[in-house]
C-alpha cells in the first residue's frame, strides 16, 4: 500500500483528497503546514506528496525543496495544488522539482489519475 502526505493547510481540502484517496486504497498521512510537512515526510517516508503552495508558517515550495534535498526523500515525487496558476508560480514549482502542478479548484478525480501515474 503506497503512502501519500497531504499538506494543505484547508482542513476540507485535507480530508476530501483523503477520502477520495483512501477508497483508492492508499495510506494517508495529514500535514498543516509545509513545516509540519517537512517534519511528518521525515518520520514516515511517503511514497508520494500533495503540497499547497501558499500556507502558514512554511510554503510548499520552500518545503518542497527541503524535501528533495533530504536524500532519502529526494526522488519522492511531489504534486503541486494551489489556487495560484501564474506562470512564474510553475516556474518555481519546476525549480522545486515538482513532477505535477494542478490549480484550485480542481477535480479529485484527475489527482486520483495523476497520483496513479507517479506510483506506477
Amino acid at each position: 500500500m503506497s503512502k501519500i502526505l497531504i499538506v494543505d493547510d484547508d482542513a476540507g481540502i485535507r480530508m476530501l483528497l483523503s477520502k477520495f484517496l483512501q477508497r483508492e486504497g492508499f495510506e494517508i498521512v495529514l500535514a498543516e503546514d509545509g513545516l509540519e510537512g517537512v517534519e511528518i515526510a521525515k518520520k514516515t517516508h511517503p511514497d508520494l506528496i500533495i503540497l499547497d503552495v501558499v500556507m502558514p508558517r512554511m510554503d510548499g515550495l520552500t518545503a518542497a525543496r527541503l524535501i528533495k534535498f533530504y536524500k532519502p526523500l529526494s526522488e519522492v515525487p511531489i504534486i503541486f495544488l494551489t489556487a495560484k496558476d501564474a506562470d512564474k508560480e510553475i516556474e518555481l514549482a519546476q525549480k522545486a522539482r515538482a513532477e505535477v502542478y494542478i490549480t484550485k479548484p480542481f477535480d479529485v478525480h484527475q489527482v486520483i489519475r495523476e497520483v496513479k501515474g507517479l506510483l506506477e
